[in-house]
């Protein structure tokens, strides 16, 4: 994946992620905190200093930080056995990759065990990757390709599952979150479609958020944040 910025380099750094290319503008020479990073890069790291004209063409934001660097993907899987209060955050084909690097980052926030990504968005592409704050270098998150399979997966670890939809389902403040004790798979369908209709079959509980009469729905960023909050706080919130 292409990470943006030497902040965000720096948190690959501290991840234990080791670049194997690390490229910066020209303009960036006596920039301290690009300096910094690259103080720290082993001599394993191939670094490049670009003309600035052709950095920017290379750079995926509009307005590009100066420096760019090469990681390869964390590699996560489902865990096989969850813990009493762990949280795993389900994401079906979300489509968009700055919700998705929210939900990431939201995940990071109340410490979730992993993020599973089956479908929709690339979590490691550039633009989820700034939407997570680093966050994508933190969590561990899981690549899917069945959403029935992952489920099962997780049920197996431990966990219940627990699928928000925009209408059906117990009001998500209803102590449903947390009810029972032991660990919770969170699912959440795309900005669109929601999710496919056999996959509620799987769940233990169905939720919803409360909205106004006339609201089709909530962003799915914004759903996942106050769903994984309201699980912490039923919990009692970590310090």
């Amino acid at each position: 994946m292409v990470l943006e910025g030497p902040r965000t380099v720096a948190e690959a750094l501290a991840a234990g992620l080791e670049p194997s290319l690390v490229a910066t503008p020209q303009r960036a020479q006596g920039d301290g905190a690009v300096e910094a990073v690259l103080e720290r890069l082993s001599r394993r790291t191939e670094v490049l200093v670009i003309a600035d004209g052709a950095f920017d063409s290379l750079a995926p934001a509009a307005t590009p930080k100066p420096m760019l660097a090469v990681v390869a993907r964390p590699e996560a899987e489902i865990p096989v056995s969850m813990r009493h209060d762990d949280l795993a955050l389900v994401l079906v084909g979300v489509a968009d990759p700055g919700n998705t690097g929210t939900i990431i980052r939201s995940a990071g926030a109340c410490e979730a065990r992993c993020v599973v990504v089956v479908g929709g968005a690339d979590p490691w592409a550039p633009k989820a990757v700034r939407a997570s704050a680093g966050s994508v270098l933190r969590v561990p998150v899981v690549a899917a390709a069945d959403a029935a399979e992952a489920l099962r997966a997780l049920r197996a670890a431990g966990a219940r599952i627990l699928v928000a939809e925009a209408h059906d389902g117990v009001p998500h403040h209803s102590g449903a979150l947390a009810a029972g004790g032991g660990p919770v798979a969170l699912v959440l369908g795309s900005e669109s479609h929601g999710l496919d209709p056999a996959l509620p079959e799987l769940a233990d509980v169905r939720v919803r958020i409360p909205m106004a009469v006339g609201t089709e729905s909530l962003n799915v960023a914004m759903a996942a944040t106050l769903l994984a909050f309201e699980y912490r706080r039923e919990r009692g919130v970590r310090s």
